[in-house]
């Protein structure tokens, strides 16, 4: 009887735990706080790299429907020279991308969004060295969209720089999207 005691006794695990042996540790499956963190601060990223992308659309919407317009009783009508107004407001919606970029936080994102903040930069310093042209009362149609349009022959006050804002913010979006995906699949 005493011999059964003492087996019984030395039955357990390191420091008398009986579940912290080795078999267990190589049973556990994902640890799932780490993987739920990485997959909220993906989302996080995807969502605020698509509040750019609307705001890039939006100067895009005004490039290609509101230049050399104004509002009539019909909707819009031509307005030809009269732009001034429509670039301030793609002015500080760059301003607002680029506030949005400078908050974006992610060491597997960290070059693209990089990047897209250069390219950010680079547009809106494009804007404000062109003032003197495009800070005019009556900013003609051409000159308002060689600024925002970027399907214009000619992009030399800013429409260059903004396509590269583009392009910088879908990389950054197809690579914020890759790493959501990468983080839900650790789950399988």
């Amino acid at each position: 009887m005493t011999l059964f005691l003492f087996i019984s006794c030395n039955n357990s695990g390191k420091d008398g735990n009986a579940s912290a042996n080795s078999a267990d540790e190589s049973v556990k499956g994902p640890n799932l706080t780490e993987i739920s963190k990485k997959i909220t601060e993906s989302n996080a990223v995807v969502l605020a790299v698509k509040e750019v992308e609307t705001l890039l659309a939006s100067i895009d919407e005004l490039a290609t429907k509101a230049i050399g317009k104004k509002i009539g009783n019909n909707g819009l009508e031509a307005n030809q020279s009269k732009n001034t107004s429509l670039l301030s407001g793609a002015y500080a919606i760059s301003d607002l991308i680029a506030e949005k970029l400078n908050v974006l936080k992610n060491e597997e994102l960290k070059e693209k969004i990089d990047t897209a903040k250069q390219c950010s930069t680079e547009f809106t310093n494009k804007l404000k060295s062109e003032h003197a042209v495009l800070g005019l009362d009556n900013l003609t149609d051409d000159n308002a969209q060689r600024a925002i349009l970027k399907k214009h022959a000619n992009k030399d006050k800013g429409a260059a720089e903004l396509e590269k804002l583009f392009k910088a913010v879908e990389n950054l979006s197809k690579a914020a999207q890759d790493t959501l995906k990468n983080a839900v699949k650790e789950l399988t």
